[in-house]
C-alpha cells in the first residue's frame, strides 16, 4: 500500500508531499471524493465523477488536464494493482486542491493538484451492523443550508467536533442540524427515516452532503424514497432509521433517547446493494 497517484503520476507514498503554503492546508481550499472499489473496479464511478465536476464548478476550479472518467478509472485500477488490492475490496480517496501558492484568500490561478490513495477494506460485501447504533443529537454548531454544505469539502471541522462530542457522551453517532433546526445527516453519512413503510430523506436544499449512495438509492433502486425536511420529532416518531455512505453501505440506528427502532427496511436495502453491485 505504498503507491499513490500524485498529479497524474504513480509514485511512492513517501515521495508525495505538499508544501506548508498549500491552499488546502491553509484555507481548506480543497475537496475530496471517497470511492469503494470491488475486485479492482471503482463502484458508482459515474456518480462520483459528476459530483467532482459539480465541485469544480462551485469552487471555481479548473479541472486537471485529461481528467475524464476513463482516466480516473484507469488510474484507480492501476493503483489497486500496484498496491495488491485488485482482488478484494478497497477504499480509494481522491483529494483535490487549488494548486496555487501565490495570493492569500484571492488565488492567482485556479489550477488543480490532486492525489489518489488506497486502503484495504476488511469486508468484501456491504454488511449491516449487528449491534444498532445508539445516536444522540449535536447542537453546539449547525450547518448552513446552502450549496457549499453539499460539497465534500476538506473543511470537516464540525464533523470532527461532533465526533468528539459523540465519544465523550458515549454515542455511536450524532444527528446534525442546520440553522433552521432541521435534521440533515449524521457524522457517518446521509440520514433516512422510515414511517408507515415510507422512506424519507432530507433534501439537498436543507444542507446535507450530496452523498453518492444517497443518489444511487434515489435513482437506481426499487425503493420509493421521498425527499422532505426532517425534524427531531420525526426521528423520535419513526419506525426505522438508517444512515448510508459508499464505504460501509448501511448503518442501522437502534436507539435515540429511549426510542428503539426496527431494521427491516435497512436489511432489504443492504440485500439490494449486495446483489445489484457486488455479486
Amino acid at each position: 500500500m505504498d503507491k499513490v497517484y500524485f498529479n497524474g503520476k504513480l509514485v511512492n507514498k513517501n515521495a508525495c508531499s505538499i508544501t506548508i503554503r498549500n491552499r488546502g492546508f491553509q484555507y481548506g481550499d480543497s475537496f475530496f471524493e471517497t470511492i469503494r472499489c470491488y475486485i479492482g473496479e471503482p463502484l458508482f464511478l459515474e456518480y462520483h465523477y459528476f459530483r467532482m465536476a459539480g465541485s469544480f464548478f462551485q469552487m471555481k476550479m479548473n479541472p486537471p488536464e485529461n481528467f475524464s472518467i476513463d482516466t480516473i478509472r484507469t488510474m484507480i485500477k492501476e493503483l489497486l494493482v500496484k498496491n495488491n488490492l485488485d482482488t478484494t475490496s478497497a477504499r480509494v480517496r481522491i483529494s483535490l486542491y487549488r494548486d496555487c501558492e501565490d495570493g492569500y484568500y484571492l488565488p492567482k490561478n485556479n489550477n488543480i493538484g490532486f492525489f489518489i490513495e488506497s486502503q484495504p477494506l476488511h469486508q468484501n460485501s456491504f454488511q449491516i451492523n449487528s449491534n444498532g447504533l445508539d445516536v444522540g443529537i449535536y447542537r453546539d454548531n449547525m450547518i448552513a443550508n446552502n450549496h457549499l454544505s453539499q460539497l465534500k469539502s476538506n473543511n470537516r471541522l464540525l464533523n470532527v467536533l461532533a465526533s468528539i462530542y459523540a465519544e465523550e457522551n458515549k454515542y455511536d453517532d450524532v444527528l446534525l442540524l442546520n440553522t433552521e433546526n432541521k435534521i440533515i445527516e449524521t457524522t457517518k453519512g446521509n440520514l433516512f427515516i422510515v414511517k408507515d413503510n415510507v422512506i424519507y430523506t432530507p433534501p439537498l436544499e436543507d444542507g446535507c452532503v450530496n452523498g453518492v449512495l444517497r443518489k444511487v438509492l434515489l435513482t437506481d433502486s426499487p425503493f420509493k424514497i421521498i425527499e422532505k425536511s426532517i425534524l427531531f420529532a420525526d426521528c423520535l416518531n419513526a419506525d426505522e432509521i438508517f444512515i448510508t455512505n459508499v464505504i460501509i453501505g448501511i448503518y442501522w440506528v437502534q436507539k435515540i433517547n429511549h426510542n428503539q427502532y426496527q431494521r427491516k427496511k435497512s436489511q432489504k436495502i443492504l440485500n439490494f446493494l449486495n446483489t445489484s453491485f457486488l455479486i
